[in-house]
This record gives structure tokens, C-alpha cells and sequence, in this order.
């Protein structure tokens, strides 16, 4: 909340103004190459299966006030991306081997000049790369794999090399990938939902009034007022839209490490859209798609995804949810990959980040073959030890230049 003060409200008072240049500079005046690549490989790192079955996943554990708390959590995040955006742009520095140091590890170490914190950042988001960036993924894309009767060795491998083939020669490939990917992808998935949607429109107003009234902890007369409903569905949004969309982590100023500020756009500006996009977008599409299907006995968040995407789409439901999955959990290994890269070079060094690649591949055909419930409670556990370090620098450095924030 200081920085939501220190940056007069920024980037949530005058996002409109935000988006419509962002918009425009995308689609009209055109962006940098450079720019729609850091951009695309952004969004891959924070939109993954989270956005999919996480969001089903809430709404089955935390009610449809769930959502609610998601929006909130997505305000919070936006004031945190933005803030760390500006500080990570501040103190970023360039390394003799040409690369640049940013986002956490630059607030630490260039900013406030404390080693300790910078080394635990580092190591932690080595960690929950390969776990929650890698394993996880592949683990996805091998259970995707496998209900079309793909063997989970087959799809470890398949994911293996595509690591290989895309993220070796520094990444060059993976940047190209995620930004012909990441824009065709959205829209395919955003396309199936607005199906869903427009086929029960009757019942979108309906959603929203549960939303609202469930965020509350408001039921039915007959059965009360719910604190419990109340905290359940603050608990789980919050929880969900913070994983979903990683503000406050520190990862996001070291993706846009590479950018500059051009047509009036401060990088912070382009990252607050992404966490925008993330759970605003496609979280929100998500949850509406599951509350405006017919109920749905399942208990399992991925069953009750499918039987909402076969209110419309048919037995087209599964290829559409594969398709998705599979491909959303590829772009988030490849742009997660970077932020663990530079947490290793920064612990061992330059030229460390072939080991570092060569991990990457091994633990992507790992997680085709594990069950991950345990990697993904202790890559939470690794998130939580990333975000301390980080919002500490950002609460003891100074507020960024005003003059490099766009007006």
C-alpha cells in the first residue's frame, strides 16, 4: 500500500490511458521487435495452467466470491509490478559479459547493496524455476499427453528436446517462439470462452450477482450470513490471483530487464498490462466460463473445466482444453526459463547457464514422469522466500525518478 501511495495511485488510476497506448503502439504505430518479444516472453511466464484449471480450481474451493478477491489481488499486483518495474529500471546494470542484472537481484545488490538477501532471492528462484517453472509444466503436458493415450515417457521427451531446441544459443529461438505463440494462443483461448459466454449470456448477470454476493459471505435468507464463506473465498482468491499473476516476486523486473522506455512507455507500464491480462482477462474468462455451465457433479478442477467446455463446445471441449493446456504450460517453462537462468549466473557466475540449461532439460523430462502435488507446495514455499527479499528492497529504496513514469 506505500507504494500505491508513493506512485499517486499509478498504474491503477489512469490504466485506461495505459492500455489504449500500449494498444496502440502493438497494433497501430507498431512496437519494436525487441519490446513485442519481452512482452510476449512476460506473459508467457505468468499466464500457464494456472489461468486454466487454477481458476476452476477456485471457484470449486473458494466459492465464485473467489473471483472477486482475484480482481483485488489483481490491483495489488499491478501496483507491485509497476513498483518493482520502476526500481528494477533504476538500479538495472550492465555486465561485462553484455547481459544485464535486474529485477530483485538489482534492488538488493546494486540498490540497497546487501549480498545475503540477494544470494537467498537467487537461490530460491533457482529452485522454483525448475519446480514450479519446469516440472510442474511438464508434469501437465505429460498428463494432458497421456488421456490421448501418449505414454508419459514419449511427451518427457518430446518436451525435452523442444527445451533444448528452443532455449539453447541464449534463448534467441524461445524469444521468436513466445512472440509468434504467445499473441495466437491468447486469442485462440480467449475465442473458445467468448463462445461459451455468448451461448449463455442469460446467465452472465446472474454470475456476476454471485460473485458479489459470495465476496461478501451473503447467502440465501434461509441460510444466513457466512464468515466462513467469507474468509474461504478471500483465503483463495488471494492466494490464486498472487500465484497467477507473480507480482511481487521480483521476477517480472528481470524479464524487462532489457527494455527501454519508448513512445512514453516505461517498461512498468507494459508489465502492469500483463498482470492485468493474466487474471483480470483470462482468469475472470475462465470462472465465468465454469459459473454460467450447468453444475457439474465433478470434484476434480480439470473435469469440471471439461464439462463446462462441453456446454459448447462439444467433444471439441477436449482438443480445445489439450491444445490449450499443452501449449500454455510449454510457453511458461521456455519464459520462466530466463529468470532462473540469471538467479544461476548471478550464484556461480558467467557461462554458468549451460548447466544451468542442461538441468532444465533434465528436470523437464523428469516431470513428465512424477506426480507433482509436493513440487508444487514447495515451489509455494520458494515463491514466499522470493517475495520477502523483494518487497523488503522495495519498501527501503527510495520511489523511482517521477520523470520516467508515462503521465
Amino acid at each position: 500500500m506505500c507504494w500505491a501511495v508513493r506512485l499517486h495511485g499509478r498504474p491503477v488510476i489512469g490504466f485506461g490511458k495505459i492500455l489504449l497506448r500500449i494498444g496502440k503502439t502493438l497494433f497501430c504505430r507498431g512496437a519494436s521487435r525487441k519490446q513485442k518479444q519481452v512482452f510476449a516472453s512476460a506473459l508467457a511466464a505468468t499466464m500457464g495452467t494456472g489461468n486454466l484449471v487454477g481458476a476452476a480450481l477456485a471457484v470449486m474451493t473458494g466459492g465464485a466470491g473467489a473471483i472477486f478477491w482475484m480482481w483485488v489481488s489483481a490491483l495489488l499486483g499491478m501496483v507491485l509490478v509497476y513498483a518493482e518495474n520502476l526500481l528494477g529500471y533504476r538500479f538495472r546494470r550492465m555486465m561485462p559479459d553484455g547481459t544485464f542484472r535486474g529485477g530483485a537481484l538489482a534492488l538488493l545488490h546494486d540498490g540497497l547493496g546487501q549480498r545475503i538477501p540477494a544470494v537467498l532471492f537467487a537461490g530460491c528462484c533457482v529452485v522454483a524455476g525448475l519446480g514450479m517453472g519446469n516440472m510442474t509444466q511438464s508434469g501437465t503436458i505429460a498428463g494432458t499427453a497421456e488421456v490421448f493415450g501418449i505414454s508419459r515417457t514419449a511427451a518427457g521427451i518430446t518436451t525435452a528436446l523442444l527445451l533444448l531446441l528452443l532455449l539453447s544459443g541464449r534463448g534467441s529461438r524461445a524469444v521468436g517462439f513466445l512472440s509468434v505463440l504467445m499473441p495466437l494462443l491468447c486469442a485462440f483461448y480467449c475465442f473458445g470462452c467468448l463462445i461459451l459466454l455468448i451461448g449463455h449470456a442469460d446467465a452472465i448477470p446472474a454470475a456476476f450477482s454471485r460473485i458479489m454476493r459470495e465476496a461478501i459471505g451473503i447467502r440465501s435468507a434461509a441460510r444466513g450470513f457466512s464468515a466462513s464463506v467469507l474468509l474461504r473465498g478471500m483465503s483463495v482468491g488471494l492466494r490464486r490471483g498472487i500465484f497467477s499473476n507473480e507480482a511481487g516476486l521480483g521476477t517480472s523486473g528481470m524479464l524487462h530487464t532489457e527494455t527501454e522506455i519508448s513512445d512514453g512507455l516505461h517498461p512498468a507500464d507494459w508489465a502492469a498490462v500483463e498482470v492485468f491480462a493474466d487474471t483480470v482477462i483470462c482468469c475472470t474468462a475462465t470462472a465465468l466460463v465454469v459459473l454460467t455451465a450447468p453444475s457439474c457433479p465433478e470434484q476434480d478442477p480439470s473435469s469440471v473445466l471439461l464439462a463446462a467446455f462441453r456446454t459448447g463446445l462439444g467433444t471439441f471441449a477436449e482438443y480445445f482444453l489439450a491444445i490449450s493446456l499443452v501449449l500454455f504450460a510449454l510457453a511458461t517453462a521456455i519464459g520462466w526459463f530466463p529468470c532462473g537462468a540469471a538467479a544461476f549466473r548471478y550464484l556461480f557466475g558467467s557461462g554458468s547457464e549451460k548447466y544451468y540449461l542442461a538441468m532444465w532439460v533434465l528436470i523437464g523430462f523428469a516431470g513428465a514422469l512424477s506426480r507433482p502435488d509436493a513440487v508444487w507446495a514447495f515451489s509455494d514455499c520458494c515463491n514466499a522466500f522470493m517475495a520477502l527479499p523483494n518487497l523488503y528492497a522495495m519498501i527501503r529504496l527510495p520511489a523511482a525518478d517521477e520523470s520516467n513514469v508515462s503521465q
